[in-house]
């Protein structure tokens, strides 16, 4: 299991990628979560974080119906989020390598 710390410190980046793969919605995307090992991801813990990314101009939402159900926020990211999203796989990328060269000496 992901540490909760951890995790604080990746997910809006996690989520920005999903989302710059494909618009799609909160339970899509915590299902994407959980597909690839983010076992502890709620719709409780998704759904706040989709808001402040949007508060911070990094996703757009719009309503579209639903085959099933109500309509569906549909997210997507914003050029501001692209650029988010540029800078966290940067850092990302320098974090891992050091903590690499640490654990794997």
């Amino acid at each position: 299991m992901i540490d909760s710390q951890m995790l604080k410190g990746i997910i809006d980046g996690i989520i920005l990628e999903i989302i710059s793969k494909n618009q799609t919605y909160g339970y899509e995307i915590v299902e994407e979560l959980k597909r690839n090992g983010f076992y502890n991801m709620t719709e409780g813990t998704v759904y706040p974080i989709l808001k402040r990314l949007t508060r911070k101009g990094y996703l757009m939402g719009t309503f579209r119906k639903s085959e099933v159900g109500p309509k569906r926020k549909y997210y997507y990211i914003t050029e501001k989020g692209e650029k988010k999203l540029s800078d966290f796989k940067s850092s990302y990328s320098e974090m891992t390598k050091a903590v690499d060269k640490i654990l794997y000496k």
